[in-house]
């Protein structure tokens, strides 16, 4: 309803422009649209895409750590290190059923002791470059719960800030430009019937959805 009014009075500027406070309330009305779509934005965002990313990371980051751990493994064998080989000693099905915390605190642990032995592991398929990878890997994916988090934080609060913005712009047509269009059906009775028109259609379609889907809430709802 409230985009249905701001483009009626968009369209008809040029019969309410000399009606300073009509064209306030107008301004009003725009910002407060302007500031719906910004939290329907926001409330719309979908954490989905993030934990997809994540999981996809989380399973590349263990075969990763399969890898190191592997060369590890091979690498104590080959100089009786048995601190190295206990380090070393993971399983897969470990990894993916331990939280998401201790995940980042394995990998960390076993980067640490990996790191120093770059140049041994390199003789067990290991690179330097996998070394890298499984520090930026952990890195990011600790960084992606958070991250995941704030976003619904997010979508949960534009949703009840929403609401709150839905009914300023209610209040603001009914109490502010539905009584300054009065004076139109007289001055304008053309102007003011498609006014009165745009407002009662608006809210006759929403009344109706309201019923279907409510079983008889004959209080209408406001479709954006």
């Amino acid at each position: 309803m409230l985009q249905s009014v701001d483009q009626f009075l968009t369209k008809n500027e040029s019969i309410i422009h000399d009606k300073p406070s009509l064209v306030s309330a107008h301004q009003q009305l725009q910002g407060i649209n302007a500031d719906i779509f910004e939290l329907n934005q926001k409330q719309s965002i979908s954490t989905t895409t993030e934990t997809v990313v994540k999981g996809n990371q989380k399973k590349e980051m263990i075969q990763l750590i399969m890898k190191v751990t592997g060369a590890m493994a091979a690498h104590a064998a080959s100089t009786d290190d048995v601190k190295l080989k206990m380090t070393a000693t993971v399983s897969e099905w470990e990894l993916k059923n331990m939280r998401e915390n201790d995940l980042v605190i394995k990998v960390k642990f076993i980067y640490d002791a990996a790191l120093p032995l770059a140049a041994a592991l390199a003789s067990w398929g290991v690179t330097q470059a996998d070394l890298d990878s499984l520090s930026t890997d952990f890195a990011e994916f600790k960084q992606k719960t958070p991250d995941i988090r704030n976003m619904r934080v997010q979508s949960t609060q534009a949703t009840a800030t929403l609401k709150d913005k839905i009914d300023e712009g209610r209040a603001l047509l009914n109490d502010k430009i539905d009584p300054m269009m009065l004076p139109f059906k007289t001055l304008n009775p053309a102007f003011y019937g498609e006014y009165h028109s745009t407002r009662s259609v608006v809210g006759r379609s929403a009344e109706h959805k309201s019923k279907d889907t409510t079983g008889g809430d004959t209080t209408p709802t406001v479709t954006e």
